[in-house]
């Protein structure tokens, strides 16, 4: 790298930094001569400025001269259609995992409990379902590592946004949305023990 182009990486790096933390924050500082003299080279040298405005520094410092935040002046690409589905389903898919074991687990051991042991220890139905619920949140904690990675095998294509891009406001609303949405289908997937046929019960019900 250019000697003359570290100054203002160092500028930029600094600007930067001190926009992002406190006060108190200690940053390290440019002399205002060292700067002035860059500049001039800029404005000299044709080729420097050419392989300035290429480095990320550049635009962090475009943006504190502007008052600029600095997405703004990196000109972040919106999201293309494509990465926005293939976004979505990163998130679906998995919180269906997550929806259908929360449900079917909490469905069958609450069911098992509130058979076996609600009469026993007179506990309530209600009872029986809030452990169900506990068992079902214990398991799904264990397996949640299985579940992304069973998704991850399915082989989805990368979505291919940025960081920067993924803290647009739209893509976290898509993102929660597909969560959402994700984990209701799983639930309602999840309620299929409420449809087994009587013959086919591994234990009598309550009643």
């Amino acid at each position: 790298m250019d000697t003359a182009t570290q100054p203002v990486i160092e500028f930029a790096v600094a600007a930067a930094s001190t926009s992002r933390t406190t006060a108190s924050a200690t940053v390290a500082r440019i002399d205002s001569e060292v700067l002035t003299q860059l500049a001039q080279d800029i404005l000299n040298d044709k080729a420097l400025a050419t392989r300035l405005s290429a480095t990320p520094a550049a635009a962090q410092l475009l943006a504190v001269r502007l008052g600029k935040d600095n997405a703004e002046a990196l000109e972040i690409p919106e999201p293309t259609v494509r990465q926005m589905r293939i976004y979505a389903l990163h998130h679906i898919i998995p919180f269906i995992g997550f929806g259908f074991f929360d449900n079917a687990i909490m469905i069958l051991a609450g069911d098992f409990f509130d058979s076996k042991l609600g009469i026993a220890f007179g506990v309530t139905t209600m009872c029986s379902a809030a452990v169900g619920n506990t068992i079902s949140d214990v398991v799904g904690l264990w397996i949640s590592g299985f579940i992304e990675t069973a998704a991850n095998i399915l082989g989805m294509p990368d979505h291919g946004l940025s960081n920067e891009q993924q803290k647009f406001l739209y893509i976290r609303i898509l993102k929660n949305t597909a969560m959402v949405f994700g984990i209701c289908v799983g639930c309602i997937l999840g309620m299929f023990p409420l449809a087994y046929p009587t013959e086919w019960r591994l234990w009598p019900s309550r009643e």
